[in-house]
C-alpha cells in the first residue's frame, strides 16, 4: 500500500511505485469501478490492466465536483490527471482544511472529472486474480 495523502502540491500522482512495483494509471490501467460509501465517507476507484489491479481510496471524503458524461462513457475509463491542489475559501487559496483534509483533482479522458476533499488517500496494488 502507498499513502499519497501528503504528495507535494500539483505533483502528478498518476505514476510511481507501490511496494517496489511501478504503475502508470494514465497509460497502463483502465478504471472499471467507482464506489462511494456514504456511511464511511470513502470513495474507491478500481483500475485494472491484464495482470494487476490498483485500488485508489479516498478516506473521510467530501466530493465537491462530480462530472460524468454518460454519452461519452467509453472514453472516460482512462485517468489523465490526478494531483493534490489548492481550494478557495474566503477568497484565499488553501492547502488544508481546519479538519485536516486536502483537496484532490482527478480528470478522465472525455472531460469527466472529480474534485474532492479527503483526510487520507491510499493506493494498493495486487495481482488481478488474487
Amino acid at each position: 500500500m502507498k499513502d499519497v495523502t501528503h504528495t507535494p502540491l500539483f505533483e502528478c500522482i498518476l505514476r510511481g511505485e507501490i511496494d517496489g512495483s511501478s504503475y502508470d494509471l494514465e497509460n497502463d490501467y483502465q478504471c472499471i469501478k467507482m464506489q462511494l460509501d456514504g456511511a464511511e465517507k470513502k470513495l474507491q476507484l478500481r483500475f485494472i490492466n491484464d495482470d494487476y489491479k490498483i485500488i485508489l481510496e479516498f478516506h473521510q471524503t467530501t466530493i465537491t465536483c462530480f462530472t460524468i458524461l454518460p454519452e461519452k462513457s467509453n472514453g472516460s475509463t482512462s485517468l489523465t490527471s490526478f494531483y493534490r491542489g489548492q481550494f478557495k475559501f474566503n477568497n484565499n487559496l488553501h492547502e488544508i482544511t481546519a479538519q485536516g483534509k486536502y483537496y484532490y483533482y482527478l480528470s478522465f479522458l472525455g472531460n469527466d472529472a472529480i474534485e474532492l476533499f479527503a483526510k487520507r488517500v491510499t493506493l494498493s496494488l495486487s495481482r488481478l486474480n488474487s
